[in-house]
């Protein structure tokens, strides 16, 4: 929320227009965030799902999890979410109807079987948010950048203050805004350097276990990423190390432009380069220099991102897995690689659609097994015990958006 003035009536073509599509897409999140609930075996087969991701043998054969057993070796999950009675409900139930109601949403997990080692996954999710259309999500991105442009630090933090009061108070709980630097240059273009700490102590009383969570995991997380082009100029930065999350970019009029040099369109395609590592229990895990695909998708109906991975980074592994092979891990990177994609599509006369779509390959072994337990560890903690803190602070967010924007658009 840096600069925000203008950022309510870029939702829509006009006011009316652009307090209902906020309404749509934030009060679909609203939805989805309350008083989740699982059914027992939609929440036994997320669990197992979650823990063996990366040992999928262990699942493949589990009757409990499947909802369709398809030809050649396919198992697929399907996952029917709608807000019900005051909760959001997730089952198994399978259904190939659209989405048709505010927040409702279609998941889908697939497993493929290649050999006695090698398995495919797939997941699919679509949830319905509303009226606003692709256009209309591209120019809230447009304005949102162009709101920091020209301003210094003092109008920028009174700009979000005075539009989004209760946005800011409620993410102001876990994350503080410690810089903020605008700085106009000769050319008309704007750089932005930020620096966003997470606070989990502001949300201790009203939300302990998240809180907790966070303040476990959150300052153990390094993270460098880069958007670069072919040329090697660099787009967009951004940092994350002891608990501080640092943001670098530069534009004119709202749209990107290179971090140096002269002013030109952002590229459809570009490189992202991500170091990570996690520190979970007593080991560092991740990966480093991380090389992939990143492409902007804008069309008519449609705005997004797609990310492919065809190139294994180097590894961060404790001792412990030093003696073991490390081929299994090239396994997602060969082939089509590891796929990502996340768009908005809207749809004349129904919902909007946001989307996610995943592949991947895994290669079961010794190394992915010991991997597999590390990981599921921290997201059985998370589930046990933080998830249901994080929706009710969820839900403050979005209902705070909601009501800020249209405050605004009166």
């Amino acid at each position: 929320m840096i600069g925000c003035a203008d950022v309510p009536a870029a939702f829509g073509p006009t006011p009316a227009q652009a307090r209902a599509n906020a309404d749509g897409l934030f009060g679909a999140f609203v939805k989805r965030f309350t008083d989740v609930y699982r059914t027992p075996r939609y929440a036994r087969a997320r669990e197992r799902l979650l823990h063996y991701a990366l040992t999928p043998s262990e699942v493949y054969s589990d009757t409990s999890i499947w909802t369709v057993y398809g030809p050649d070796n396919y198992r697929t999950l399907f996952g029917n979410a709608t807000f019900t009675n005051g909760r959001y409900v997730f089952s198994n139930t399978p259904t190939d109807d659209p989405v048709r109601v505010l927040g409702e949403g279609r998941h889908i997990m697939r497993l493929h079987k290649l050999t006695n080692d090698d398995y495919d996954w797939f997941t699919g999710v679509d949830f319905a948010a509303g009226t606003i259309t692709a256009n209309d999500f591209g120019n809230v991105i447009t304005s949102w950048i162009a709101g920091a442009e020209g301003r210094n630090e003092a109008s920028l933090r009174a700009g979000y203050r005075a539009t989004f009061p209760r946005t800011t108070d409620a993410l102001g709980k876990l994350y503080s805004l410690d810089t903020l630097i605008s700085t106009p240059g000769a050319d008309g273009t704007n750089r932005l350097y930020a620096v966003i700490h997470i606070t989990p102590d502001g949300i201790r009383k009203d939300y302990p276990a998240y809180a907790a969570f966070m303040a476990k995991y959150a300052d153990k997380v390094k993270l460098q990423f880069t958007l670069l082009d072919s040329r090697g100029a660099k787009w967009v930065e951004v940092t994350s190390r002891d608990g501080y999350i640092t943001l670098r970019l530069r534009s004119r009029n709202g749209h990107f432009a290179p971090l140096e040099g002269p002013v030109r369109p952002m590229p459809d395609t570009l490189v992202m380069r991500m170091d990570f590592t996690a520190r979970i229990k007593l080991f560092t895990v991740g990966v480093e220099r991380l090389t992939g695909e990143w492409v902007n998708l804008d069309s008519a109906h449609e705005r997004g991102w797609a990310l492919r991975f065809t190139r294994e980074p180097s590894w961060v592994l404790p001792p412990v897995v030093g003696y073991l092979i490390k081929s299994p891990l090239r396994r997602p990177f060969e082939g089509n690689g590891t796929s990502f994609r996340f768009t908005v599509r809207d749809q004349p006369g129904r919902q909007t659609l946001m989307s996610r779509r995943g592949t991947t390959t895994v290669r079961e072994s010794a190394i992915l097994r010991f991997l597999g337990k590390l990981g599921g560890a921290a997201m059985g903690e998370f589930v046990s015990n933080a998830e249901d803190d994080e929706n009710r602070f969820n839900v403050r967010i979005y209902s705070a958006m909601v009501s800020d924007i249209n405050s605004a658009l009166r």
